[in-house]
């Protein structure tokens, strides 16, 4: 938790905006609107890619929070979640999104899945994701998904790395007091072994900076 796994998918976008390409934002784990500002905190004209149907979200976060209020407290946690979670709604919008935009590039990111996991059956999220999967092929496009570690079973962490073409992993590094990077490790690449040795991160103002030697 904390290691920088969200603010790496919006540097990732950012820079695949910046290279024209089109790209879909579920936001769950936090607002669409906190997304947009952290984005255009690096300088990024998120209004205008959005204006121009380069960028679009998802907002997840916000559908949990306003069903949150229309039910509470008549209804359980899990209710409410699997009310504003439904699959057959997320593959529809990234269809949606897909045709929309079919022949050119396009990136398709999911922050997180690991509230998925939590709140719904496991095999219920196994097989979106496989659709997921299906569903980049097809398109020709790339999807990202973050995943927190240690939080879920690890037989589900191991499905989900054989689901993906490329893994990075991310661990925040220990000590005392408040930390702002740690290191990652490149644990899938396709079909090819990674390279064993691992980076460094450090999180700055402008994103997360990436080296072979640890930062001072």
């Amino acid at each position: 938790m904390g290691s920088g796994k969200s603010t790496l998918v919006k540097q990732i976008a950012a820079a695949a905006l910046e290279r024209d390409f089109r790209v879909q934002y579920f936001a769950v784990d936090e607002s669409a609107e906190d997304v947009k500002d952290t984005i255009a905190s690096w300088g990024v004209d998120v209004s205008q890619y959005e204006s121009e149907g380069k960028l679009s979200f998802v907002d997840m976060f916000a559908l949990g929070v306003e069903r949150l209020a229309e039910s509470y407290p008549l209804e359980q946690p899990e209710q409410i979640v699997d009310s504003t979670m439904k699959f057959s709604d997320l593959i529809a919008q990234g269809r949606s999104f897909t045709l929309k935009h079919l022949g050119k590039k396009t990136m398709g990111i999911m922050d997180s899945l690991t509230p998925f996991f939590l709140m719904v059956e496991a095999k219920k999220v196994f097989q979106y994701g496989q659709v997921l999967k299906y569903a980049t092929r097809f398109a020709k496009s790339i999807g990202i998904a973050t995943l927190h570690t240690h939080v879920l079973d690890e037989s589900i962490e191991n499905a989900m790395v054989n689901f993906a073409d490329i893994v990075l992993d991310m661990e925040k590094r220990k000590s005392e007091g408040a930390s702002h990077g740690g290191t990652l490790r490149l644990v899938k690449m396709g079909k090819t072994a990674p390279a064993s040795r691992g980076y460094y991160y450090e999180m700055t103002e402008n994103g997360i900076d990436i080296s072979t030697a640890p930062m001072i």
